[in-house]
């Protein structure tokens, strides 16, 4: 069974919630320094662990703030559109 060619031209724009995405990460990073946090505390050497997830949270948090106002724009604009018939 071959499947039909897909061009990118012929695909929609995937719309993503950048805000929610960005959190999504950011929170995944904050876990992790909890989990480096504890196993430094048993006595393991994580090698670098805190501050690559302090790297993680920091470009996690750049992230929401450059997509907080983007999607407050996005909604406005939408806001402002008159509805399709």
């Amino acid at each position: 069974m071959r499947l039909p060619e897909t061009r990118s031209e012929d695909l929609p724009p995937m719309r993503v919630n950048t805000v929610t995405m960005f959190l999504t990460g950011t929170v995944a990073w904050v876990l992790a320094l909890g989990v480096v946090l504890v196993l430094q505390a048993t006595g393991r050497e994580v090698s670098g662990g805190v501050q690559i997830c302090l790297t993680g949270i920091g470009i996690g948090l750049l992230g929401v703030a450059w997509a907080v106002p983007r999607h407050r724009r996005a909604l406005r604009r939408e806001a402002e559109q008159p509805p399709a018939h």
